[in-house]
């Protein structure tokens, strides 16, 4: 199911946060929102998933206007898995990835074996599979982090909602993570800082600066040296990742305070020092997108 967000703007406590953002998630594909700490990723994915109300805009999940469902009808399109993980559940492991069932259950409805056969494959999906009995509220933050995405899944919504789902996993369970989200094939939008992530996993980027959104594109198109200096304020190489073909991004940590005037650096242009990247003339990347 095709998502888009329209000319959105939020405003909070009387600042806007976000104004004018465009962007779309096509049916099963996978958007990624990247962009520097408080340039707006959480705020859109909060009004994608009801938490927040817009000023204007609108978001459509399909051909509807998410705010016009109910929410038990927002809740059998959109599964969320937002940063802030919720409360110590005394529930054990298995409890709470059932309660991803519950938009298609009547009041009191115990869970029927169609259920139980998605909760277990949700879990078996995140690798938890044998976790079921264990509280919820003893795992680490890693185990955490996977059993709410399993209850997100147990959801089975049409599109996926996820706030830095990466966070607190360890390398093997970032790739398992990232593995399985491409095996869904069902639409997602989500936000990550692990820039190399977003290349291998996403087919869609949208890069948020300052509350707009002034790129999108794949990957591809998206992440050049330019554009990682001017939003990202560093210095970098993009080449092709040697196992997978991806964009793949090679920061110079020395650089980092000339990034801006290095703007559009490239491996395999006219020579610079031995080494290094060479910055051909500053190419402008910041400009707000609408339509």
């Amino acid at each position: 199911m095709r998502i888009a967000v329209e000319e959105l703007d939020v405003t909070l406590s009387g600042r806007t946060v976000v104004s004018g953002v465009h962007l779309v998630a096509e049916d099963g594909e996978i958007a990624g929102l990247i962009g520097p700490n408080g340039s707006g990723k959480s705020t859109v994915l909060r009004t994608v998933y009801r938490y927040l109300r817009p000023h204007a805009g609108r978001v459509l999940v399909g051909d509807a206007d998410i705010r016009s469902l109910t929410a038990a009808e927002t809740a059998r399109r959109v599964a969320a898995l937002p940063q802030e993980r919720g409360s110590d559940f005394e529930l054990s492991v298995r409890a709470v990835v059932a309660m991803g069932r519950t938009p298609y259950k009547r009041a009191f409805a115990g869970e029927d074996r169609a259920d139980a056969d998605i909760v277990a494959t949700a879990l078996a999906g995140v690798g938890m599979a044998g976790a079921g009995a264990r509280r919820f509220s003893t795992l680490s933050g890693g185990e955490r982090q996977r059993v709410l995405l399993a209850r997100a899944l147990a959801q089975d919504p049409k599109v996926l909602v996820l706030d830095e789902p990466t966070n607190h996993l360890d390398v093997r369970h970032q790739v398992e993570l990232l593995a399985l989200l491409r095996e869904q094939r069902r639409t997602t939008l989500l936000s990550l800082h692990d820039l190399n992530a977003a290349a291998s996993l996403c087919d869609r980027l949208h890069v948020l600066h300052e509350g707009a959104v002034v790129a999108s594109g794949t990957p591809r198109e998206v992440l050049t040296p330019a554009l990682l200096a001017e939003v990202f304020g560093v210095r970098a190489a993009v080449v092709e990742h040697p196992l997978t073909g991806d964009p793949l991004i090679a920061f110079d940590h020395r650089g980092v305070a000339d990034a801006a005037a290095d703007a559009g650096a490239r491996v395999g242009s006219p020579a610079g020092p031995p080494g290094e990247p060479a910055a051909p003339p500053r190419t402008p990347v910041l400009k707000r997108r609408t339509g």
